[in-house]
């Protein structure tokens, strides 16, 4: 927050609580996008598919380059969707996870809805030049 002068009927604690709010929000649809990658490149099937791996391991397994599996993993761990061992090096989708995120768990792959978040993304522009014209 800033340290600009402030009303003294502003409320410094909600004010904190509601950037945080927002904070999350924009965390979380940048988390909602990249499960959308996750389902669309089957990455959540892969991972389910497996015990633990390295992120070698299961780029190799999807058919997938494995810098870009790495960084979509290292996403999904700070996401709390996937488990890192450090020491390992390797990652894990829990079975509990799975139960909503893979294309077995039809009809409670949730990862679907995802896909959403970019297509709307992706009108927003025309969406804005109605709002105008």
């Amino acid at each position: 927050m800033t340290t600009q002068a402030i009303e003294p009927s502003f409320d410094l604690p909600s004010a904190e609580a509601f950037a945080e709010r927002l904070l999350s929000i924009i965390n979380s649809g940048a988390l909602s996008l990249m499960i959308s990658v996750g389902h669309r490149t089957h990455l959540f099937d892969v991972l389910a598919g497996q015990p633990v791996a390295t992120s070698q391991q299961i780029a190799n397994a999807a058919g997938l380059n494995e810098r870009y599996v790495r960084e979509w993993l290292n996403a999904m761990v700070v996401g709390r969707i996937v488990s890192y061992n450090p020491t390992d090096k390797t990652y894990e989708l829990p079975d509990e996870y799975a139960a909503f995120l893979t294309q077995a768990a039809s009809p409670n792959n949730m990862a679907t809805f995802a896909q959403y978040i970019p297509v709307l993304a992706s009108v927003e522009d025309q969406i804005i030049r109605l709002y105008r014209e």
